[in-house]
């Protein structure tokens, strides 16, 4: 499946998806005003890029908005340690947010069913916004369990069996037709909220892993330095840094302590998955370790030239260190709780 087809289905029509299966259309063999016409309807639509067509048979403003209050339902509802105060606060928020993301979703899904291509300048919001409900990269697997309702036959389900890579398992999403003047059409999601809340909770337990590693690692590597700074210190107490010796010294403790130790701990870090969450923190910690092995390696040049300017620069990039690891440490803690 190509990323514009992903695209229809994560914009939250996931019912599209319905007619999509083994290579080709699926088609239910019913007679007409069934649930099983209006999806062959739907798929014929996408198939000639009729966008009025589509959205005769697709209630897409109702889908999306199903979607959406699934998505902040599911959302604060995997946030157990969140208090009642603080879930209101975001709900609340993404209320604020409701009409700008429905409206960018909608023009890349219409953009895609009347062109079959979606502009990734023009949607680059959209996008943004199915990476973060994970729906920028599921697979169909299957359509099951087409059924018209017990309880109002003007209603029907069906489950779309999707591959959802995060999970690393198939999820099914129940997309629900109603009919309305004897025409069926899909109108909403029915689960969405569960969906969220499971990929939210993967998520936050990735993100506790990497906080725990990259936590592990940074603490161990600041002993070693801790350790290294003592050495250092005791080379100088008792010698000059205007005697050749001591600046061989000093200048062995650098190239084999110092910065052999930030290259280790960049490779360490460099190692880990990192989720998408913890990007931010991650490149800050990417560029602490290229800054401090800059200045380890100017501290080294500054042993055999001596030159002022060789100094100051391994200073300053000591100086931008503390800085951001000041600021790392700040984000850290914010993600944590």
């Amino acid at each position: 499946m190509n990323g514009q087809i992903k695209m229809t289905i994560g914009a939250g029509l996931v019912a599209a998806a319905l007619v999509v299966g083994g290579g080709g259309y699926y088609y239910f063999h019913v007679h007409r005003d069934t649930p099983g016409v209006a999806i062959e309807n739907l798929a014929e639509a996408l198939d000639n890029h009729d966008l009025r067509e589509f959205h005769r048979v697709v209630n897409v403003d109702s889908v999306l908005d199903s979607g959406y209050e699934g998505f902040v339902e599911g959302f604060t509802a995997s946030n157990s340690a969140a208090t009642t105060e603080i879930k209101d606060m975001i709900r609340n928020f993404t209320e604020m947010l409701r009409e700008p993301m429905i409206l960018s979703v909608k023009n890349a899904l219409d953009s895609y069913v009347a062109t079959g291509k979606v502009d990734a300048e023009k949607n680059a919001g959209a996008e943004k916004i199915l990476e973060r409900v994970g729906l920028n990269d599921i697979e169909i697997r299957e359509v099951k369990n087409l059924q018209i309702s017990d309880a109002d036959k003007n209603e029907a389900f069906a489950d779309v069996i999707i591959f959802q890579p995060e999970l690393g398992r198939e999820f099914p999403i129940q997309v629900v037709l109603t009919r309305d003047d004897d025409r069926w059409r899909v109108t909403r999601l029915q689960n969405f909220q569960e969906y969220v809340e499971q990929i939210t909770q993967i998520r936050r337990a990735q993100l506790d892993e990497y906080l725990a590693k990259s936590g592990e690692i940074n603490s161990r590597h600041e002993a070693i330095l801790r350790e290294g700074e003592q050495k250092y210190g005791m080379i100088l107490s008792v010698g000059n840094l205007a005697n050749d010796e001591t600046r061989s010294n000093l200048k062995s403790m650098i190239d084999d302590v110092f910065l052999v130790d930030w290259q280790a701990r960049k490779q360490e870090l460099f190692g880990l998955h990192v989720p998408q969450d913890a990007e931010p923190l991650h490149n800050t910690y990417m560029k602490i370790c290229d800054l401090a092995i800059e200045a380890a390696q100017e501290y080294s040049r500054w042993m055999d030239d001596n030159k002022s300017s060789t100094i100051k620069s391994a200073e300053e990039k000591i100086r931008q260190v503390r800085a951001l690891t000041a600021e790392a440490a700040g984000i850290a803690r914010r993600m944590t709780s």
